[in-house]
Parts: structure tokens; C-alpha cells; sequence
């Protein structure tokens, strides 16, 4: 039979043994925690490598025949893109025929980018003729919506951008310019009352009249647009 001095210390070594491990743990449990967050930073990280794998490229989901451009001079962030497949920007134009299209949500966004890529070698009535052509990419009958309206019909960017490539192309005669336009922008009328009533400073779009004074404008100041086209495509070079 144990003594009772016997049993007295084998119970303060187990009090003493239960503290330490208390202890410990509470030690221990910050650490854990530490890792865990650890860990799921990294694997938040890695999902974030994922998401901009291909930045600067055009990417096609072979299942939806949809092309992205996830690059980080316009967008934040990006949805992941599954089943991925390369289109190289010396071959989209070839390459992206129904049924396979640009996002048509990002659509404005995208054209913009590819259009000023052609500027970058040298702003003159050959690149700007490709420009114009790829910015009318976006008033193709691909870019509507299920009620038949144009995706990019707000897009002003697309047509100021439209407006100084046009005026500044000598190809273009001063009288056709407007028809131009209009062809390039899918003849949308804007004279008609809408929901979404036009900023003041895009009034020229309305008319022959109005839109021949911007022309007229940007000509006599064309060496100063000609700059900025050079400047905005080198801003956005891909």
C-alpha cells in the first residue's frame, strides 16, 4: 500500500505535468493559427498566379468560344478561364470568326486595346485604316444584346477614338468621313430619345453638322492629336 507521502507527491507531479501542458498548448495554439492563415495566404496567392497566368495574351475557352484578354492595364482582376488555349495578336483576325467571340461584356474594352496595338507602329493612313477597322469589331452584329441593342453603344471612348482615326486617315475624303463613321458604328441614331440621355461634350455625334466641326477641329490641331494617339498607344502597348 502506497504511503501517503507517496501519493501526495505523485499528485503534485501530475498537477505539475497538467500545467506545463496547458501552458504549452497555449503556446502552441497561436502558432497553429499562424500557420493555418499561413497556408491559406498561400494558397490564396497561388490561386492569384493562376487567375493572371497568361496577363498580356488573348485567351480562348475552347468549350464557350469565348476570348478573354486578362491583362492588368485595365482590369483588377479577372475570373479564373478554363480550358484555355494561346491566340498569338498577329493571328486574331484569322482566328476569331463566329462562332467564336471576344467577351461580349468586355468586348468595348478588349477592341480598344487590340486597336491601339496597331498604332504603335506608326500613326499614318495605313495603321490608322487597321485601327478603324478593328474598333468597328465592337458595332458588329456579334456585340448585341438579347434585345438586339449594341453592347458598346454607350462606349464614347470607342467613339472618340473612332473620330480622330477617321479624321486624321487621308484615305478618307472630308465628304465621306461622316458615312464612315456612321458605317463604323452600325449606324446607331443617336437623335432618337433615349433612356440614357448623351453627355454634352459627345453632342457631335448627332449630326453631320456637329460631327464635321470636331473633324475640322482635330485637323488643325493634328499634330497635337497625332501625338496623343502615339502616346495613348504606347501607354497600352501589350
Amino acid at each position: 500500500m502506497l504511503s501517503r507521502k507517496k501519493i501526495f507527491a505523485s499528485r503534485r507531479q501530475f498537477l505539475s505535468t497538467g500545467l506545463k501542458l496547458a501552458v504549452l498548448s497555449s503556446l502552441l495554439l497561436p502558432l497553429q493559427k499562424a500557420l493555418a492563415n499561413g497556408s491559406a495566404l498561400i494558397a490564396k496567392a497561388n490561386h492569384s498566379i493562376r487567375k493572371f497566368l497568361f496577363l498580356d495574351k488573348l485567351v480562348l475557352n475552347t468549350k464557350t468560344k469565348v476570348v478573354h484578354l486578362p491583362t492588368n492595364k485595365i482590369f483588377s482582376g479577372y475570373a479564373d478561364i478554363k480550358r484555355q488555349k494561346i491566340i498569338e495578336f498577329n493571328t486574331w483576325e484569322i482566328q476569331i470568326k463566329a462562332p467564336i467571340h471576344f467577351n461580349k461584356e468586355k468586348s468595348g474594352i478588349i477592341l480598344e486595346l487590340l486597336a491601339l496595338q496597331k498604332l504603335n507602329a506608326g500613326v499614318n493612313d495605313k495603321t490608322l485604316t487597321s485601327t478603324i477597322n478593328t474598333l468597328s469589331i465592337a458595332f458588329s452584329p456579334a456585340y448585341k444584346d438579347k434585345n438586339g441593342k449594341f453592347l458598346n453603344k454607350y462606349n464614347f471612348r470607342l467613339h472618340d477614338l473612332l473620330l480622330q482615326t477617321i479624321a486624321l486617315n487621308n484615305t478618307i475624303p472630308a465628304a465621306q468621313k461622316w458615312t464612315k463613321f456612321q458605317s463604323a458604328t452600325g449606324k446607331i441614331n443617336y437623335t432618337i430619345k433615349d433612356i440614357k440621355p448623351l453627355p454634352s461634350r459627345m453632342n457631335w455625334i448627332k449630326t453631320k453638322a456637329d460631327f464635321d466641326n470636331q473633324v475640322d477641329y482635330i485637323l488643325r490641331n493634328k499634330t497635337t492629336y497625332a501625338n496623343r494617339l502615339k502616346q495613348r498607344a504606347a501607354n497600352y502597348k501589350l
